[in-house]
C-alpha cells in the first residue's frame, strides 16, 4: 500500500502566520491554483483508488479537486481534522511571540507536548490518527491518497514511521506538498519521499 498525504492548500491565514486548528477557513485564490496544480500533478500518476480527507473546507476542496479527475469522491475521515489549538486559534504566531514569549518560546521548543490551554494533547491526536491509519489500511486498496493538514502530516510521520514526535515538527510541510509512506506486505512503513512541491516550484522558495 502507498499512502500519498497531501497538505491543503493555502490559505489567507496561513499567509498571515496564524493558528487556524479546526476554524473552517477557505482556500485563498493562491490555494484554489495550488490544488489545481497538485490535481494536474497527480493525473500523471496511477490513479488512487480511494481518497481520504479531513473535514475542513480547506483540505475537503483540496480533496475535491484532486478527485475530479478521476471520477472519484472524497470520503470524509473526521480523524483527519486538524490539531485543536485551544485558546491560540486565530493568534498569530508573531502576536504570541510578542505578547507571550515565554509561553511561546516553550510550545516552540515541543509543540506536541507544550499544547496551549485548551488544546489537543499528544494522547488525544494519537488515538484517533491510530485509529485513522486503521481505516486507511483496512480498506485494501494499493493507492490511497490522504489530504489533511501539517500537523497532522507530521504527527502520522511520527506513529507510523516510528520517528519522534518532539522533533517532526523539524519536518517542513509546505502548502500543497506531497508525502508518500509505503506499507510493505510485512507491514512495514517506509517513507518514499516527502514535502515533494514540483509542481509549486513557482511559488515555493526552496532555496
Amino acid at each position: 500500500m502507498k499512502i500519498l498525504l497531501v497538505r491543503h492548500g493555502i490559505t489567507d491565514w496561513n499567509k498571515l502566520g496564524k493558528f487556524q486548528g479546526r476554524t473552517d477557513s477557505d482556500l485563498s485564490p493562491e490555494g484554489y491554483q495550488q490544488a489545481l496544480n497538485v490535481a494536474q500533478r497527480l493525473t500523471a500518476l496511477a490513479a488512487p483508488l480511494i481518497i481520504y480527507s479531513s473535514p475542513l473546507k480547506r483540505a475537503h476542496l483540496t480533496a475535491l479537486k484532486i478527485a475530479q479527475p478521476h471520477n472519484l469522491t472524497p470520503v470524509i475521515l473526521p480523524e483527519l481534522i486538524e490539531i485543536n489549538f485551544g485558546n491560540w486559534e486565530g493568534q498569530s504566531l508573531k502576536m504570541l511571540e510578542a505578547e507571550r514569549p515565554l509561553d511561546f518560546k516553550r510550545w516552540k521548543s515541543d509543540p506536541f507536548f507544550n499544547p496551549p490551554d485548551g488544546a489537543e494533547t499528544w494522547h488525544e491526536i494519537t488515538a484517533r490518527l491510530e485509529h485513522a491509519i486503521n481505516i486507511i489500511k483496512s480498506s485494501g486498496c494499493e493507492r490511497v491518497i490522504a489530504v489533511t493538514h501539517g500537523g497532522i502530516i507530521r504527527a502520522i510521520f511520527a506513529i507510523l514511521l516510528g520517528l519522534s514526535p518532539h522533533a517532526v515538527w523539524n519536518i517542513e510541510v509546505f502548502n500543497c506538498s506531497l508525502s508518500c509512506i509505503e506499507i510493505n506486505p510485512h507491514n512495514e512503513p517506509s517513507l518514499l519521499f516527502s514535502n515533494d512541491c514540483c509542481h509549486l516550484t513557482k511559488g515555493v522558495n526552496l532555496f
